[in-house]
């Protein structure tokens, strides 16, 4: 009973923000005395804080206690084509840190791991935090995952097989160029699809937060997609769920290519983007191309699936008005009626805040029993 009603007080203060133990106690239903037990334990392991008086407070102001959201910190790392991102948060999920390194597309698996090691460094020196005050990593990446090995991916060099998770944190073999691991004392890492963190994130924060059922297709250097049925992330058997880019007929595998080679001369995917949102018709005619190829492939997932919505995300996510239109008249005429189509609000940060996300609920695990308190999303 005693767990029960810790669970229900810190999930209170959790969601609520800031509140007295009289609120707690509306809230819950729990006597004050309960509450007051409660929370003074809390308040001893340091997992609450009591605040000092609201300035201007008059007599014997109420007490007040928040979570104590700076206790401990978390990352999520996106290691991509194109860059290393890593978002740092506190355990309320406020990002605290935003850190980016470029990386070119055929960089090794030495050099990857590398900048994703440096990138968290950086990040957490800039924001002052030391390393031993996180809690969990989450971190995203292409290709299909199973249990933190990438056993499969086409887009980064040297990537396929690799044990993700246990490359962060362990040193480099090369002491001439060693950074340190990301840690040596058995902090969880925990490594997932980049589509289905990107999934995630627009389910917690995104534009996907309000509907059950959901498809996120993620298109930039490559599509993949990340499926959330009855509230629930689906990875599938081996971890593959969405990697409809595997089946040529389906027309996402090449399709950024494929744009790209009808603008020549235009470097890259967003110049192509830029050129359309100007008027070029030959650019409008590529990205109109582009989206006959993105449709294909998720008309197919959507007959499947049947979701409420459908979200265009990743690095192309600010084009993804241009997109988004063609693609809402393209999947009434493939599957009708059409879910909604929806652009992300979260860009090309939203698969680090999917690697916040998971991170977060491995780092509360202990103290929320039922997951994270705020749009937690278990995994099957």
């Amino acid at each position: 009973m005693r767990r029960l009603n810790s669970a229900d007080v810190l999930t209170a203060l959790y969601t609520q923000g800031p509140r007295t133990l009289t609120e707690i106690s509306a809230e819950t239903g729990l006597s004050r005395p309960t509450v007051e037990d409660v929370v003074e334990a809390f308040v001893r392991d340091r997992i609450v804080r009591e605040l000092p008086p609201e300035p201007g407070s008059t007599g014997r102001p109420a007490r007040r206690f928040r979570f104590a959201a700076d206790g401990g910190f978390v990352a999520g790392i996106d290691i991509g084509v194109h860059k290393v991102l890593v978002v740092l948060a506190d355990l309320e999920g406020e990002v605290r840190r935003v850190r980016r390194t470029t990386v070119e597309p055929g960089s090794g698996r030495a050099e990857r791991l590398t900048a994703a090691r440096e990138t968290l460094a950086g990040c957490l020196d800039e924001s002052g935090i030391p390393p031993g005050r996180l809690r969990a990593i989450g971190v995203g990446t292409p290709g299909v995952v199973q249990d933190g090995v990438v056993t499969l991916c086409t887009v980064l060099p040297g990537w396929s097989g690799l044990d993700l998770a246990g490359a962060l944190t362990t040193a480099p073999a090369d002491p001439a160029g060693a950074v340190p691991p990301v840690d040596g004392t058995g902090l969880p890492v925990i490594v997932e699809n980049d589509a289905n963190l990107a999934t995630i994130a627009e389910h917690w924060r995104g534009a996907a937060r309000d509907v059950r059922d959901a498809v996120c297709v993620l298109a930039g250097n490559r599509v993949a997609a990340g499926v959330i049925i009855g509230g629930r992330l689906h990875r599938g058997h081996r971890g593959g769920a969405g990697e409809l880019g595997l089946l040529p007929v389906l027309r996402w595998e090449g399709a950024p290519d494929r744009l790209l080679a009808a603008c020549p001369g235009s470097g890259d995917l967003a110049a192509v983007f830029a050129a359309a949102r100007s008027g070029d018709a030959r650019a409008s005619a590529a990205v109109a191309g582009f989206t006959d190829d993105l449709a294909t492939g998720t008309a197919a997932l959507l007959l499947a699936v049947d979701p409420a919505a459908v979200v265009v995300g990743g690095g192309l996510s600010r084009a993804g008005d241009l997109i988004a239109e063609g693609l809402r008249d393209r999947l009434a005429a493939l599957c009708p009626p059409p879910p909604e189509v929806r652009v992300s609000t979260l860009g090309d940060e939203a698969v680090a805040t999917g690697a916040v996300h998971i991170a977060l609920e491995r780092a509360t695990a202990g103290l929320f029993p039922d997951g994270l308190p705020i749009g937690s999303l278990p995994t099957r």
